[in-house]
């Protein structure tokens, strides 16, 4: 009975990773980021202008830094469009 039990904790555990880690494939790195990546904000402090962790923890070293890179263009952009509209 105790190995049935230990089995079963084993197979739950190993499916909510797996889960965990398809929603962070599928949604942070995928639809979320192309959500935000679609245009550049007018206001420099828009939450998609936020670093997202959950993101960067399943993104490959590469992903991560051409993210980064992505991600102070258009922060940089947004501070630029944002400064135009104060003046």
């Amino acid at each position: 009975m105790e190995k049935l039990l230990f089995f079963y904790w084993e197979l739950e555990f190993s499916i909510k990773r797996f889960m965990r880690k398809a929603k962070g494939l599928v949604w942070n790195r995928c639809l979320k980021l192309f959500w935000h990546e679609l245009w550049i904000r007018k206001n420099e402090f828009h939450s998609s202008l936020r670093t997202d962790t959950d993101a960067m923890s399943v993104m490959s070293h590469e992903a991560r830094d051409s993210y980064i890179k992505g991600l102070v263009m258009r922060r940089n952009a947004a501070h630029k469009r944002d400064e135009g509209r104060a003046e």
